[in-house]
């Protein structure tokens, strides 16, 4: 094999460019795809260290600019591969799929076989639709084939995890559009079953004063809701714990609703706190209107009856209200439900959002964030050298 000049690289297009010499570049950079879906806007961040600009000579001229410019936004369809593809139509039969095949769903393209994909190719294909004769329906374009999107370089002073790669930024972006049948989607027969179907109440008998997510997640947790949230709201901390993850500088009047009087004890931000199962009851303690915000850190995938715990959060807060509700990719499998772990994890935002959109909630927006590279001190830094991701979306109760 003839060794790669370092001075020249290939763009997607295969057409090649002098990089050299090599530009001046910031240490990490935030990446970020914005774009828009039917009924919401997104945004998903990558951290990226300069050497993941090196394998595109748009990126690498556009960190340079960036740099001197505090920020360049990009379109950002050449990256959204493949795109401009047919729909295919496939015998089902003789392919080894899952058992939960659901329309609607995206699912690595190589299980459908050599007629759409190569044999280790992870690529995300949507499962359009199943015929009564098992014919099925795909759509092999990438998630967002089709969508103007931008990508934005912004030199940051945050760490990145080493080895991220820019164009992990384009995977699973997309996923989080609404199917065309999103219920039946989301929620087919035995969705919301769970392993463990024991009382909530015992398996949180135990309180669990440890936190479930790295520090540099929950520090991006703690950003976010100090961007949402208004200093002095009234705010419901729903499924709370010992730590609402809330910057102190807002001076909320914070209640808290959990499974576990000690860990609510131990939380020193609440000033009212109410032990509640809300899989045995998901009706809210509080008249209507009684809240101006409401949120629910890494605990969503617990409910038995979201649509129904949303629709109190609508309930319980003013109009213009906030929900916001966040996760990882982090979770007690037991206990969380079935549909949960089928999911891709771009894809949970997408049932979130259904549930956001059914309950009534208007300004729908998502967030990610990838890339921050796990705390040198966490105990799972040997199993993971990236920090927990974060998934977060959010709507506003009607005025």
């Amino acid at each position: 094999m003839n060794a790669i000049d370092p001075a020249v690289a290939l763009s997607p297009d295969g057409t090649s460019f002098s990089a050299s010499p090599a530009p001046t570049l910031a240490a990490t950079y935030s990446a970020r795809l914005e774009w828009r879906s039917e009924h919401a806007s997104h945004i998903d961040r990558l951290q990226v260290g300069a050497s993941a600009l090196r394998a595109d000579g748009r990126w690498l001229a556009a960190g340079e600019e960036a740099r001197q410019s505090g920020e360049l936004a990009l379109d950002a369809a050449p990256w959204c591969r493949p795109t401009g593809q047919p729909r295919i139509v496939l015998d089902g039969g003789g392919l080894r799929l899952p058992a939960e095949l659901q329309p609607g769903r995206h699912y690595p393209a190589h299980l459908f076989g050599r007629t759409v994909a190569g044999s280790r190719d992870l690529h995300p294909v949507r499962l359009l639709d199943i015929d009564p004769r098992g014919l099925l329906l795909l759509d092999p374009n990438h998630p967002l084939s089709g969508r103007p999107a931008r990508l934005v370089l912004t030199p940051s002073s945050d760490e990145a995890a080493a080895g991220t790669r820019l164009a992990t930024l384009f995977d699973g972006p997309g996923m989080q559009a609404p199917p065309a049948k999103a219920a039946a989607c989301y929620f087919p027969p035995g969705a919301l079953a769970r392993r463990d179907e024991a009382s909530d109440i015992a398996f949180y008998s135990r309180p669990r004063l440890v936190q479930h997510l790295d520090a540099r997640c929950l520090a991006a947790v703690a950003e976010l809701h100090d961007r949402l949230l208004r200093p002095g709201s009234r705010v419901l901390d729903l499924m709370a714990s010992h730590d609402s993850h809330l910057p102190g500088r807002l001076g909320l009047d914070l209640c808290g609703l959990g499974l576990n009087d000690a860990e609510l004890a131990a939380n020193p931000q609440l000033s009212e706190r109410v032990a509640q199962d809300l899989n045995a009851c998901p009706l809210l303690p509080w008249p209507d209107a009684s809240f101006d915000a409401v949120i629910c850190t890494a605990s969503i995938e617990y409910l038995t009856h979201p649509a129904e715990v949303l629709a109190e959060a609508r309930r319980v807060l003013k109009p213009g209200g906030l929900l916001a509700l966040s996760f990882s990719d982090r979770w007690f499998p037991t206990k969380a439900i079935a549909v949960w772990s089928r999911l891709h994890e771009f894809e949970r935002l997408g049932l979130v959002l259904h549930l956001l959109r059914e309950a009534g909630f208007a300004g729908l927006h998502t967030e990610t964030r990838r890339g921050l590279p796990r705390p040198a001190d966490d105990k799972y830094l040997a199993q993971r050298a990236f920090s927990d991701p974060l998934f977060a979306a959010w709507g506003y109760a009607p005025a």
